[in-house]
C-alpha cells in the first residue's frame, strides 16, 4: 500500500492515517450513539406517564419543556465543543460524551419531580453535545473524498439499525419486565439502566479503537475556541454550499426529533385510548417506528452511492422533497394504527434518513480540513435551533390542533429548504464527483 492512498474498508477508501480498525470502531460507535441518543426521547412518555403521573393533556407541553431544556444546552455547548474537538481531540470528546450520557441514563428515572427531570435532561444534554460534534467530525475525517457519500450512507444505515435496535429491542424491555410482575415504573427504570450500561461499553470501545488525531490537529498553537467558532460562521458567508449544509442540518435534526418524540407520544395515547397497556402501546409504536428505520437502512447506501456520482446539492433537493412528502402523509393520517400506516412510515423513513445523510455529506465535502470540528460545531448549533423550533411549535400544535400536526409542520419546513437547495444548485457552479484514478495501489 502506498502511503498517500490510505487503507480501504471494502469499497470505502479511507483517509491517510485511518486504519480499518479505526473505521470499524467508528461504525460501531455510530450505531450505538444514535440509538442511545434517540431512545431516551422514545421511552420518555413512559417516564412521564408511569413515573411522574403527568396528565396526558399536558404531556405535549411537558415534552416541549424537556426538549427546550436539551436544546438550550446544545445551543450553549455545541459550538464550543466543536472547536474543542479540534483542540482536545476527537477520541477524548467522543469517549467522555458517551460516559456522560450513561450517567444521565442512570439519573433520569430517579428524578422525583418534573423540575428534577428537567435538570437531569440538561445534564444528559451536555454529553449529547459532546457525542454529536465528535461523531460528525470523525465521519468527516475518515473517508477520502471519492468515498465520502458511500461512508456517510453506510453510517446512516447503521445508525438506522441502531435506532431500530432501540425501538424494537430496548422499547420492548418494559413489556418483558411487566411480564415478570414489575410495575410500569420499575420496568421503565430498569430499561433506562440497561441503556446506561450500553453507553459505558461503547465509551470503552471508543477509547480503545478510535484513531489519535494527526499531529497537525493537536492543540499547540491553535486559535482560541471563540476564534474557531467565529471562523466556522465566516466560512459559510463565502460558501453558499456550506451555508446550505447548515440549513440542511437545521431541518434534518428537526425531522429526527419530531418522529422520535411525537410519534411515540401519539401512538401511546392512541393505544391507551383503544385499551392497550402503556408497555404494549410503546411496543406497538416501536414496531411502526422500526418499519421507517428498516426502510432507511436499505435506502441509505443507495443514496450514499448516488452522492458520490452526482452533485451533492442535487441530492439535497431530492432528500428534502422525499422528507416533505413522507412527513405530510403521516401527519395527515387520522388513525396511526390503520392498515396504510406502515407504507406511509416507509416513505417517511426514506425521507428522514435522506436528509441526515445529505446534510452530513455536503458539510463534510465543504468544510476545510483543519476547521472541521468548528464547522460541525456550528452545524450542531443549527441542528439545536431546528430541534428547538420543532419541539416548541410541534408541542403546541400537538396539544392544540392534532397529534399529527408536528409532522405536517416539519413537512412544510422541508419544502422550504428544498426550495433553497434548488436555488443554490442553480446559482453555484456544479461540483463534480470526486475523481477516481484508473488504477490505485492495492491495500
Amino acid at each position: 500500500m502506498t502511503a498517500g492512498f490510505g487503507q480501504r474498508l471494502g469499497p470505502i477508501h479511507l483517509a491517510e492515517g485511518v486504519t480499518r480498525g479505526n473505521a470499524l470502531t467508528f461504525l460501531y460507535a455510530a450505531f450505538f450513539s444514535v440509538c442511545l441518543l434517540a431512545f431516551l426521547s422514545f421511552v420518555q412518555p413512559l417516564v412521564l406517564d408511569a413515573h411522574l403521573g403527568i396528565p396526558r393533556s399536558h404531556q405535549g407541553r411537558v415534552t416541549f419543556a424537556l426538549g427546550l431544556t436539551q436544546e438550550i444546552a446544545m445551543l450553549l455547548l455545541v459550538g464550543p465543543f466543536g472547536a474543542l474537538v479540534d483542540k482536545a481531540g476527537r477520541r477524548v470528546m467522543y469517549t467522555l460524551g458517551l460516559a456522560w450520557i450513561g450517567v444521565g441514563y442512570i439519573l433520569y428515572p430517579l428524578a422525583g419531580t418534573l423540575a428534577a427531570l428537567i435538570a437531569t435532561r440538561f445534564f444528559f444534554s451536555i454529553g449529547a453535545a459532546m457525542v454529536g460534534t465528535a461523531m460528525a467530525t470523525v465521519l468527516a475525517d475518515a473517508p477520502q473524498e471519492r468515498s465520502r457519500g458511500l461512508l456517510v450512507g453506510v453510517t446512516g444505515a447503521l445508525q438506522g439499525v441502531g435506532v431500530m435496535f432501540g425501538v424494537l429491542v430496548l422499547s420492548r424491555l418494559p413489556l418483558r419486565f411487566e411480564a415478570l410482575g414489575l410495575s410500569d415504573d420499575l420496568a421503565g427504570r430498569y430499561t433506562l439502566w440497561i441503556g446506561a450500561a450500553l453507553c459505558f461499553i461503547t465509551a470503552l470501545v471508543c477509547r480503545l479503537g478510535l484513531q489519535c488525531d494527526p499531529a497537525d490537529r493537536r492543540p499547540e498553537g491553535r486559535p482560541s475556541l471563540l476564534q474557531l467558532v467565529a471562523t466556522g460562521v465566516r466560512t459559510a458567508r463565502a460558501n453558499r454550499r456550506l451555508a446550505l449544509g447548515y440549513f440542511a442540518s437545521f431541518v434534518a435534526r428537526g425531522d429526527m426529533v419530531v418522529i422520535g418524540t411525537f410519534f411515540s407520544l401519539w401512538l401511546m395515547q392512541a393505544g391507551i385510548a383503544q385499551g392497550m397497556t402503556r408497555p404494549a402501546a410503546m411496543a406497538k409504536a416501536g414496531m411502526m417506528y422500526g418499519i421507517a428505520q428498516l426502510t432507511g437502512l436499505f435506502w441509505a447506501p443507495i443514496l450514499g452511492w448516488l452522492m458520490d456520482r452526482h452533485d451533492r446539492v442535487t441530492i439535497v433537493v431530492l432528500s428534502m422533497g422525499l422528507a416533505a412528502l413522507g412527513y405530510a402523509v403521516v401527519g395527515l393520517a387520522s388513525d396511526p394504527f390503520s392498515a396504510a400506516m406502515p407504507f406511509k412510515m416507509m416513505l417517511l423513513g426514506t425521507g428522514e434518513l435522506s436528509c441526515i445523510i445529505a446534510a452530513q455529506a455536503l458539510l463534510g465535502e465543504q468544510a476545510p480540513t483543519r476547521l472541521r470540528g468548528s464547522v460541525m460545531g456550528v452545524a450542531a448549533v443549527c441542528s439545536a435551533i431546528g430541534v428547538l423550533f420543532s419541539t416548541s411549535l410541534g408541542g403546541w400544535l400537538f396539544d392544540h390542533w392534532r397529534p399529527g400536526a408536528p409532522f405536517v409542520m416539519i413537512a412544510a419546513v422541508n419544502s422550504v429548504v428544498m426550495g433553497l437547495a434548488l436555488w443554490v444548485r442553480l446559482t453555484t457552479p456544479r461540483v463534480a464527483c470526486a475523481p477516481r484514478p484508473a488504477s490505485s495501489p492495492t491495500s
